[in-house]
């Protein structure tokens, strides 16, 4: 492949095929990897992250809460004796069915297998919502964000934690990535990540590095000037 066209791939919005691509290794990726989600020291290493970025959420009684990229569902057990009700989203079918599996019978949780793109839920469903460390997979991340966005509340809540590529090791690791892992679309750095959020209408109140800066968590707040509906 000529250097101009890989440059042209690498800052390019992600076709439609490509999306479609992505989407589909990222399901087969997670839904192979959850049946051991949860088990496996990586995954039980990403759930103090997961835990960080619930923290800075603050859930809170009366709060209606979407974990968007749930996985098996560790953030919305969290959080459920906190909160009026938790549901939590995953593209992955094997991530949804262990999620459920986990959760068993909790009255107020709830799993449904949906697209980040295009959330299920009408307009001001949530108060409030919470993304980790799926953000890196998504092909179109301003559609992603603007969804989110829609969903929740004026003067709801959002957090996203995932990895950054802030440090010059992170844009080396996300270069590699980018060739060996199908469902990896690309790392933000957490002034993108800001950037998207205000770019929907957000107000960004928190961007914080985390692990030496090879995580970050960004929150902001759905003003009452940009809701919708």
């Amino acid at each position: 492949m000529p250097r101009s066209e890989s440059v042209l791939r690498a800052f390019c919005p992600v076709s439609v095929d490509s999306s479609a691509a992505k989407k589909a290794s990222s399901r087969e990726h997670f839904d192979r990897w959850s049946r051991e989600y949860e088990r496996d020291q990586v995954s039980r290493w990403l759930q103090q992250l997961q835990l960080e970025a619930l923290s800075a959420l603050d859930p809170r009684l009366g709060d209606r809460l979407l974990d968007v990229g749930c996985g098996s569902g560790a953030a919305v057990r969290a959080a459920a004796s906190s909160v009026d009700r938790v549901v939590g989203v995953d593209l992955s079918e094997g991530m949804i069915a262990r999620a459920r599996e986990l959760a068993g019978a909790t009255a107020n949780v709830e799993f449904s297998v949906a697209d980040a793109e295009a959330l299920p839920f009408e307009d001001a469903t949530f108060t409030a919502l919470l993304c980790t460390t799926s953000f890196h997979h998504y092909p179109n991340p301003e559609r992603a964000v603007a969804e989110m966005a829609r969903v929740l509340t004026p003067g709801g809540r959002i957090v996203i934690a995932d990895m950054v590529s802030d440090r010059l090791i992170m844009r080396a690791v996300d270069q590699m990535l980018r060739r060996t892992q199908r469902s990896h679309v690309g790392c933000q750095r957490s002034n993108g990540l800001a950037s998207l959020l205000t770019g929907a209408g957000l107000a960004v109140s928190i961007t914080r590095p985390l692990f030496h800066g090879f995580f970050a968590i960004v929150a902001a707040q759905h003003t009452e000037s940009t809701a919708t509906g």
